[in-house]
């Protein structure tokens, strides 16, 4: 256009700021705002709303309420409108930020512009997604009683929020109360409840809204088709999962990279690797690539079934074809090796990890420490495990316990004891499965006495014995000779 000498116009500019924003290139976005000045052009709300639009599309929404707030403190032409209000409130929603969504939604009015359905349902669906029923229902109800009809959008929401909750009378009260409006439930609402029935375990209900859909003549998509596998799945039915795959690939392009994940999952969960490896091989001639869900999902079924190399096969394979392993790839993988006897790989893999700088999370070092614990490997763990907090994580209960497990299974009481009084101090309080390990550990070492005593602190803490520890218990009274610290305890607890 320059170079033709055709001049930009306000609106030539906002077409090329809006593609940057879709492209991730804000700061050449905020270039052409300059360009406006440059050209003598007033940018304009348009302008302002697109850019602060690409910020919160692109989860940079401290940027986008800096520009917000230029405009409030601007005046003219760039006052905010609706739809810069909702896209800031959207974003602010993406964030989880409820509360700053809802004070901007006062804001509205004291700048005079009248938030709208989308203002409402946007903030309505960020609190269903957290659970945050009654703040829901109480901003609902003002919505309402400003004279805002609330749409198929806002009931949906409602619905999952209280499917969450698995409140199914709820439910079926906002379903009835949409009908009664003339307010008819569309595709998304019905996945809402098609998937939560799944989740719960109840197939029937799900295959009952769905035959409900069929004769409201909406018709179910893959969304709906998944969950209804995932429930099969749930429940161990493969071959009535198989049959939703099937029906969705006698209907054409229906079947997805999640679908196929979905089954592969529920095979592994089986220990029907061969079936699911299968599945991740017809995956090519339905033209779809296996993203690392599906490789993670694949390797972990089979290393929960000891093939191991195969296992290594596909996380090679996984890496040479692009995809980066996730934290929940390098767990699984690590896991498998330590439950095969190759913990040296195990070993290795995760110095590689760390050279490469990836974000390690205490999971992927519990895998190990425990790893090491099994293995005899006892200096290695505790080395480990005292080198956490140089690099900058935390142990949880899982890691302590662990340790206070391998620690008592070699004899190392004291230390393990330590361990346990470690805890408090570095925030991390001890639960019902450390106590109980720890008195085990005792137990077998013939330190019954000092056993008891923590059987009492475990008690004073509200925490009780479990199955194994009340077998060795038990175990401890049918001998001949009963240690005198277990009768006094007995006694005290009459």
């Amino acid at each position: 256009m320059v170079l033709c000498g055709i001049a930009s116009d306000d609106y030539t500019l906002n077409i090329i700021i809006k593609c940057y924003c879709h492209l991730n290139q804000m700061g050449f976005g905020l270039s052409v705002l300059g360009t406006f000045f440059k050209l003598g052009l007033q940018p304009d709300v348009v302008t302002f709303t697109t850019l602060i639009n690409g910020f919160v599309l692109h989860n940079q929404v401290p940027e986008a309420a800096r520009i917000f707030t230029k405009m409030l403190e601007a005046a003219g032409h760039c006052k905010p409108n609706v739809v810069t209000f909702n896209t800031l409130i959207k974003g602010f929603c993406m964030r989880g930020d409820n509360t700053a969504a809802i004070q901007l939604l006062g804001k509205m009015e004291e700048r005079g512009c009248e938030p709208n359905i989308v203002s409402f349902s946007t903030i309505i669906d960020s609190l269903c997604k957290d659970t945050l029923i009654d703040e829901a229902f109480n901003l609902f109800s003002e919505m309402i009683s400003r004279g805002i009809t609330p749409d198929v959008v806002t009931y949906t929401s409602l619905i999952h929020g209280v499917c969450k909750l698995g409140q199914w009378k709820q439910a079926t009260r906002l379903l009835d109360e949409m009908l009664s409006k003339g307010i008819f439930p569309d595709v998304c609402t019905f996945n809402v409840l098609v998937d939560t029935f799944c989740k719960e375990g109840m197939v029937m209900e799900a295959k009952n809204v769905i035959q409900m859909m069929i004769q409201r003549h909406i018709q179910p998509d893959t969304i709906t088709y998944n969950s209804l596998m995932d429930g099969y799945c749930l429940r161990g039915d493969m071959d009535k999962a198989r049959q939703v795959f099937d029906v969705m690939i006698s209907k054409g392009s229906m079947v997805d990279v999640q679908s196929c994940s979905i089954l592969i999952n529920g095979y592994c969960k089986g220990k029907k690797v061969d079936k699911a490896y299968k599945i991740f091989k017809e995956m090519a001639r339905m033209e779809l690539v296996p993203d690392t869900v599906t490789y993670t999902t694949l390797i972990d079924g089979f290393c929960k079934v000891g093939r191991i190399q195969e296992a290594e096969e596909l996380f090679s394979e996984m890496q040479g074809c692009g995809l980066l392993p996730n934290v929940q790839t390098y767990a699984v993988i690590l896991d498998g090796l330590c439950n095969n006897q190759q913990l040296s790989t195990a070993v290795e893999l995760l110095t590689e990890m760390e050279a490469r700088e990836l974000k390690l999370d205490i999971v992927i070092y519990n895998i190990v420490i425990e790893g090491l614990c099994k293995a005899g490997e006892i200096e290695s763990a505790r080395d480990l495990f005292c080198g956490l907090s140089s690099k900058g994580v935390q142990p949880n209960v899982r890691t302590y316990t662990v340790m206070i497990h391998g620690l008592c299974h070699h004899g190392f009481i004291i230390e393990a004891e330590k361990l346990l009084r470690e805890m408090g101090g570095k925030g991390c309080s001890p639960n019902g499965w450390t106590y109980n390990t720890i008195i085990r550990g005792f137990i077998n070492n013939n330190e019954t006495s000092r056993a008891m005593r923590l059987i009492q602190e475990m008690l004073e803490r509200g925490f009780s014995a479990d199955a194994s520890t009340m077998e060795l218990i038990v175990d401890l009274l049918s001998k001949d000779t009963v240690d005198p610290g277990l009768l006094a305890w007995l006694r005290d607890s009459v």
